[in-house]
């Protein structure tokens, strides 16, 4: 067993046997990491920063975390005295923009830890560090693959011989089947609507090709009052309309997915993070299963690609005083044994490339590795991230309204065009080039 495995695993012993310690005297720098603390905790983090000074004793790793992460570091990007390296959700594109943040590839471009012969970019899912690439030039580095998948006990489904559906008619079908027993067919975190964006961009993959799809995330005139995506507004409305628990859209998303937990709803559309966020809520014999959004007959797209994609990005910033320190230390974090062990200890999965061979894993996310393994492949969206009004007002009040039908999916549409229309004509509003379909 490797020095960085032993001393993830034998944690509260670092600091006793085998620490390495710098000689006397020498200079010590301080490498300071800001983590978003959410549904992961901050437990892996801290292991990964004792194994670090591990091999590098002249670097001592001051991580710290903070649900409102972003309002304690804002304030001191602009005094130019950051924190070296952060997860955090400030508007990204923005600091980009402003040369606040700091390239990335030289690090990338680099050898890896523990893959000999690979670089670090070569260790990483395909295409997950795509969505942050300014002028050649990538500014974040994701540590979670996420994607959208429909979650159900498979103990309820065993005991009322349901089956997940394989066709968007077929899941319809067991809705209506699982709301005659008097059970709720599914939950929703009706608080925050955007959990049906990424939903609704699924469906709509499976009816269009990849190339009408991007060309829509490319800022396309009148992609969202084309009939296909009104087509995919409408199947979302009526399964909301139809379906979702009573009361849902006034439920958070911890409110909502009690509900499931409690058996008073049968199915939850979530990442792969919800495991993790209700395991303390979870009663004994709980059987968590998933199944992918489901295919839908007579669509003209992909139908297996998943919603997901990169998440929880660490960024280096420009002033920070030791960017390639942090750099190295997040080529570390990303390593394919540290990978392994986040995906271990968190029950999600890593951005590194086939992370999770080898080990094992519980059967919650083996099911989740089966809809991502059986994928032609994850995409993402960049519109909610990077247009900051659109994302953070406009689509979720829109797509509330369509969910408690106060809009037409036409209406839906056309507001969500409107919007966009102003990003267009915003010569102010930072545009990124047109990328088509990712390799």
């Amino acid at each position: 067993m490797s020095l960085t495995r032993r001393s993830l695993l034998a944690l509260p012993l670092i600091g006793a046997a085998g620490c390495r310690f710098p000689p006397k005297g020498a200079k010590v720098t301080e490498l300071e990491v800001a983590v978003f603390e959410g549904g992961y905790g901050l437990d892996w983090h801290r292991g990964v920063a004792r194994a670090y000074e591990q091999i590098r004793p002249d670097v001592r790793v001051n991580l710290w975390g903070d649900p409102r992460v972003d309002e304690k570091i804002k304030p001191r990007i602009l005094r130019k005295n950051p924190p070296d390296l952060a997860s955090c959700g400030l508007p990204a594109w923005k600091l980009i923009t402003a040369g606040k943040l700091y390239p990335m590839d030289s690090a990338l471009d680099s050898p890896s830890y523990g893959q000999p012969g690979k670089s670090w970019r070569e260790t990483l899912t395909k295409g997950v560090a795509v969505d942050f690439v300014y002028e050649g030039r990538t500014f974040a580095a994701p540590t979670n693959l996420n994607a959208e998948v429909c979650w159900y006990d498979k103990r309820l489904f065993r005991k009322n011989g349901w089956q997940p559906p394989q066709t968007w008619d077929e899941y319809l079908a067991l809705c209506q089947k699982i709301k005659a027993t008097g059970i709720a067919p599914l939950a929703f975190q009706g608080k925050y609507p955007i959990y049906s964006w990424w939903l609704l961009l699924n469906v709509y993959m499976r009816l269009v090709p990849f190339e009408t799809y991007y060309a829509m995330q490319d800022l396309k005139p009148g992609a969202f009052t084309s009939a296909e995506f009104v087509q995919a507004a409408t199947m979302v409305q009526e399964m909301a309309t139809s379906y979702f628990q009573t009361g849902a859209m006034a439920m958070t998303h911890t409110e909502s997915q009690l509900e499931w937990v409690n058996g008073r709803a049968a199915m939850v559309w979530c990442g792969l993070w919800l495991k993790n966020e209700m395991k303390k809520a979870l009663p004994d014999g709980f059987e968590m299963g998933c199944f992918a959004v489901p295919k839908v007959t007579g669509g003209k797209g992909n139908q297996t690609a998943v919603f997901g994609g990169g998440g929880e990005n660490f960024f280096v910033f420009k002033d920070a005083k030791n960017p390639e320190l942090a750099l190295d230390f997040l080529k570390f974090l990303l390593s394919r044994e540290n990978a392994q062990t986040y995906v271990q200890r968190l029950d999600t999965l890593s951005t590194v490339k086939d992370c999770t061979d080898g080990i094992t894993i519980s059967p919650e996310l083996a099911g989740a590795v089966s809809v991502v393994k059986g994928s032609s492949r994850i995409f993402n969206d960049r519109l909610a991230g990077l247009y900051l009004e659109f994302g953070a007002t406009e689509l979720p009040d829109a797509l509330g309204n369509l969910l408690a039908n106060r809009l037409t999916p036409e209406q839906f549409g056309q507001r969500l065009e409107a919007s966009l229309e102003k990003v267009r004509r915003n010569p102010e509003v930072y545009k990124p080039p047109k990328r088509g379909v990712p390799s």
